[in-house]
């Protein structure tokens, strides 16, 4: 069986984007998935850059009130089988129940 898409797997993401992202955000995909940010370091010399400590999270248990931001992958081409995450603006909840 493969792990991909499991709920609750660990993994560690970098993005590029200069939001101000904090433990107990939520990262959510076009596709549906979800990430639940655990640690949040700054790169040392691009400050642009995030590294990221999450947990895989199924979106249906993202909590109201939490703060969602999009995420959008796209292909690093230096290196083989690697991946960036950028961000853009955060997606608006509504407080209606939908």
């Amino acid at each position: 069986m493969s792990r991909v898409g499991v709920p609750y797997t660990p993994c560690k993401l970098f993005y590029d984007g200069f939001e101000s992202l904090a433990v107990g955000d939520y990262l959510k995909t076009p596709a549906g998935s979800a990430y639940l940010i655990q640690a949040v370091r700054i790169n040392r010399n691009r400050a642009y850059r995030q590294h990221l400590e999450c947990v895989r999270w199924p979106a249906a248990e993202i909590p109201r009130r939490a703060r969602v931001y999009p995420l959008h992958w796209y292909r690093r081409d230096r290196k083989r089988g690697r991946t960036l995450a950028s961000l853009r603006s955060v997606i608006p909840r509504r407080d209606d129940g939908s």
